[in-house]
């Protein structure tokens, strides 16, 4: 079992605009991720896991308007690019559970890497 934290809020995975012939992800959201890999590989964890179960708990002052599949698409995102997770298909996360305590404090939110 592997525990790592993201510590600000999560951005959710925002879909990519274009301008015809280029497309792109919006700053914040590409922002947030370059914060969220670099924030990922200062810990430490095994590269590129597969057979996993991933447990999110989101805790803190995390908005409360995005949609859940977007803010579980960020993480695994930016775990993907940090190279800790292979990739985030079913043969790599057979599991996923994502959690808010939301209270007062700043927005942090604990990532369980465990055996599937």
């Amino acid at each position: 079992m592997h525990q790592l934290e993201l510590t600000g809020a999560i951005v959710p995975k925002a879909r990519p605009r274009s301008t015809g012939k280029h497309h792109y992800l919006p700053a914040p959201y590409r922002e947030w991720k370059s914060q969220a890999i670099a924030q990922l590989q200062r810990q430490s964890a095994p590269a590129r896991m597969t057979g996993v179960r991933l447990d999110v708990l989101l805790k803190g002052k995390h908005s409360r308007r995005g949609d859940a599949d977007n803010i579980i698409g960020s993480i695994m995102d930016a775990l993907v690019q940090a190279q800790i997770l292979a990739n985030d298909n079913l043969a790599t996360v057979s599991g996923l559970s994502i959690e808010l305590q939301y209270n007062a404090d700043p927005p942090t939110a604990l990532i369980t890497i465990s055996p599937a």
